[in-house]
């Protein structure tokens, strides 16, 4: 399985084509998108990115960020293939992905979660085994994909997710700056940078086997 991975485009129609004609260049199977479609923007403005990357005809799972309004962690889009994680999972080539949007820290940002609010929606994606692909925002606390070079600011909760539960790969966003490869435990962390300056990842799955490559759109 090979995954586009992307996060904050926040509202670019030109990254959006950038990332739909990638898709195709890599051979991508499925197109993740780590939040923040939008530069505060809601469903319309989303639907617009959407129908965009959709060009391409390859099923997409996203979750909404901290710059993308409220109504986006629960918004459904009709008539594409492109389908809402947020505190749902889907199974895609023998991978459950599972979801959780809006951001950690304190910004002054459309969409905040709390805590207790991420361990609220993790709950529910316990007990998934080796297989789980989690994709979020907001990256664990106190690793490279959430340093901003000032400070962290992943959620808590998260990390304390991803060290019980040993997901095989979270897919997250958020930080700017914390373009990375890293891992915590056993799980491998992506932070493909943001889409809107040119950035993506390519992410090959196989078994247990995952390898990411940091790339330009």
């Amino acid at each position: 399985m090979r995954i586009l991975q992307v996060s904050d485009i926040h509202g670019r129609l030109e990254a959006a084509e950038k990332i739909s004609r990638k898709a195709g260049e890599v051979g991508a199977d499925l197109i993740v998108i780590a939040g923040d479609i939008t530069h505060f923007g809601g469903p319309s403005s989303a639907l617009k990115i959407l129908e965009t990357i959709s060009k391409t005809g390859l099923p997409i799972f996203f979750v909404s960020g901290n710059c993308d309004s409220p109504e986006l962690l629960s918004w459904q889009p009709e008539k594409l293939n492109a389908h809402n994680l947020h505190g749902r999972s889907r199974e895609f080539s023998g991978y459950i992905f599972a979801g959780i949007g809006g951001g950690s820290g304190k910004f002054g940002t459309l969409t905040e979660l709390e805590e207790d609010e991420f361990e609220n929606v993790l709950k529910g994606f316990r007990g998934r085994g080796d297989r789980l692909i989690l994709v979020t925002h907001s990256p664990p606390h106190g690793t490279e994909a959430d340093y901003t070079g000032a400070k962290h600011i992943g959620s808590i909760a998260i990390r304390r997710f991803i060290e019980e539960v040993k997901p095989l790969l979270v897919c997250a966003g958020h930080a700017h700056e914390g373009r990375s490869i890293t891992r915590l435990g056993s799980t491998l962390i992506v932070n493909a940078g943001p889409a809107k300056d040119g950035f993506c990842a390519i992410i090959e799955v196989e078994d247990s086997n995952v390898d990411p490559q940091l790339m330009a759109l």
